[in-house]
């Protein structure tokens, strides 16, 4: 049996759902739409298939391949308009020496789920929300995903972290790798796609996360469809673009170059050295009295793509040994003068840290560079390597830039201003 797929092209009543990926190649509970009709047909029997492409087709090759993970030949043919079901079977129909479109049903335009052709998915918002929650009980109980049933229809993929205070309300999905927070009420009719991040004390009902999609701390989302920093609300089909990266943003990892520290901070760092040598000078004389070791040397993975982790690219740091605070990381200043750490990045990992790291979203931690100060520092995180540092590592790897970066060390300066003066009175 052969088979003809017709990705839908242009739909102007979901165009936002096309932004940043062909409507064939969109993600839904783990999985994209293509990859569902591959799984059918190949079920049903069919041997060869050929994919009939308008919108970005060499997105649509890259997602299907050869085929062969589905046990298909699969051939993906761009076309300068989308064809009728009946324009692509006389086409090629008559492109071939023998006639190869012989069942009723060889040729699908994908708007629908297989099965489902009384729910159009492109229609509307509202249309494609209801398509995707009578899905979702199918996915589900096809357990082809790894996905686990922890309670009467909440379903949890592989590698997802819930945090054992969040609230789960049927119907709910949560994909694979994704991370949901402390205190958080997930649902009813509610999917958490791939590699999400929902942060702590966060209300989520009736709504779609998209993959790698981070929703912050205090969001409430009701009746949306949230991918990347776009909001949709599937019910009234308005749409916005959250400015606030801390309230949601994309988490698609960026292709950037590691350079080092600007001259400027290279400076600043060796004069501020400088000026609170006679600090430092106290407890290195303790040590030297009481004959132990001043400064206490530790291993870091330098940063790297998060893709292509490496525990063998590392460099020697120090601290000062028996002492708190901020004093605690000045021989640290001599790294930033070196040009191996900023100011502001991501604090330094240990290669046995860099193996406790879970998933590609943790990974992020080094795809920025080693700082002396990081955002879980601005932020107040207790633990150096908990979910929340985590969460924030990942983050500043994502959106850094120099306007994070002044935040950064100003909620720093002030928050470690606050605690001296607090010790002293």
């Amino acid at each position: 049996m052969k088979a003809l797929l017709i990705c839908p092209a242009e739909r102007s009543a979901v165009q936002f759902l096309a932004e940043s990926t062909p409507l064939a190649n969109l993600h839904i509970c783990g999985k994209p739409l293509v990859a569902y009709w591959l799984e059918h047909l190949a079920t049903q029997g069919a041997k060869e298939v050929r994919i009939l492409a308008t919108d970005r087709p060499e997105q649509v090759r890259a997602l299907v391949g050869d085929g062969s993970r589905w046990g298909l030949q699969i051939e993906v043919s761009p076309e300068l308009r989308e064809l009728t079901t009946v324009e692509a079977r006389n086409k090629y129909r008559k492109s071939e020496e023998t006639s190869w479109l012989t069942e009723p049903n060889d040729t699908t335009v994908m708007d629908h789920f297989p099965g489902l052709p009384e729910l159009p998915l492109f229609a509307s918002y509202a249309g494609w929300f209801a398509a995707v929650q009578a899905w979702l009980p199918r996915v589900a109980k096809d357990n082809q995903l790894g996905a686990r049933e922890i309670q009467p229809g909440v379903w949890v993929g592989l590698r997802a972290r819930v945090a054992p205070s969040a609230e789960l309300r049927a119907p709910c999905w949560i994909g694979a790798n994704a991370i949901v927070g402390a205190n958080t009420i997930i649902g009813p009719k509610t999917i958490i796609e791939d590699r999400a991040m929902v942060e702590a004390t966060t209300e989520i009902a009736q709504s779609f996360v998209g993959p790698e999609t981070f929703i912050g701390e205090l969001t409430e989302l009701k009746n949306s469809l949230a991918h990347g920093s776009v909001l949709i609300n599937w019910s009234n089909t308005s749409c916005t673009t959250v400015p606030d990266a801390f309230l949601m943003c994309s988490l698609t990892k960026k292709s950037r170059k590691f350079k080092a520290s600007h001259w400027i901070g290279r400076i600043s760092a060796l004069a501020v050295m400088i000026l609170t040598a006679p600090f430092a000078l106290i407890p290195l004389l303790k040590a030297k009295l009481r004959n132990q070791p001043s400064l206490r040397s530790l291993i870091a993975v330098r940063p790297q793509m998060a893709n292509t982790l490496s525990t063998s690219e590392t460099l020697v740091y120090y601290e000062l040994a028996d002492c708190s605070g901020w004093l605690r990381f000045w021989p640290q200043m001599w790294n930033i003068v070196k040009g191996d750490f900023a100011w502001v990045g991501n604090r330094p990992l240990s290669p046995f840290e860099v193996a406790e790291l879970t998933n590609d979203f943790e990974r992020l931690w080094l795809a920025a560079p080693i700082g002396l100060i990081s955002l879980a520092d601005a932020e107040g995180a207790a633990d150096s390597f908990s979910d929340e540092t985590r969460a924030c590592a990942s983050f500043y790897a994502v959106k850094a830039n120099w306007r994070l970066d002044i935040s950064i060390l100003a909620r720093t300066f002030v928050a470690r201003t606050k605690r001296s003066l607090a010790a002293l009175f």
